[in-house]
């Protein structure tokens, strides 16, 4: 099974950019997307919103796919949630947004800062490289927070969309009470 239409995918990356993601974040994860038609996905990366086929299916890179409790059969609200999404992604389609660079360099310096080992003589260090390699995949979970939003679902109430993690979409499957449950684990996730 490759999910249904808003189910939410995270991968494992293994370069650089993603090894670097699952350094500040703590997290196996690196990067998110959300199903939509069969065989299909949505994601940001450094080229902008792609809709398109879901390429991890046959790569090597390990993933998971979770689905909202709200979208769980037999919700009543379901198809609601769904056909708000749908609109969504085919407003993105239609009118797709380009990378967030910046932000995502203001996310960089909020993790690093929290680091002691970027620390001499008591001010920070930020080396360039290690704020150009936290970069490219980041924003990728601000596409899904945004989408769940914009169909109704508040992943995150009172936080922006653009300052969440795929980490911290990861932690939303934790605890007594999750909001996300896996539906789908591929070998080595």
């Amino acid at each position: 099974m490759w999910g249904q239409y808003g189910d939410i995918m995270l991968v494992h990356g293994d370069n650089l950019i993603s090894q670097t993601i699952q350094e500040l974040t703590h997290s196996f994860f690196s990067h998110a997307a959300i199903v939509t038609e069969p065989g299909k996905i949505a994601e940001m990366n450094r080229f902008g919103f792609q809709h398109y086929d879901n390429h991890y299916r046959q790569g090597p890179r390990p993933f998971v796919i979770y689905r909202h409790r709200l979208l769980l059969p037999g919700s009543f609200k379901t198809p609601y949630y769904i056909g708000r999404m749908r609109v969504c992604i085919q407003d993105f389609v239609n009118n797709p947004p380009a990378y967030d660079f910046f932000k995502i360099l203001d996310l960089a310096l909020k993790f690093i800062l929290t680091r002691d080992d970027l620390i001499r003589d008591g001010e920070p260090h930020i080396p360039v490289s290690l704020l150009m390699a936290a970069g490219e995949r980041l924003i990728c979970s601000a596409l899904v927070d945004t989408v769940y939003y914009q169909a109704g679902i508040d992943l995150f109430p009172g936080r922006g969309s653009k300052d969440i993690t795929p980490a911290e979409l990861a932690s939303l499957a934790e605890g007594k009470n999750p909001q996300l449950y896996m539906v789908y684990k591929s070998p080595g996730a």
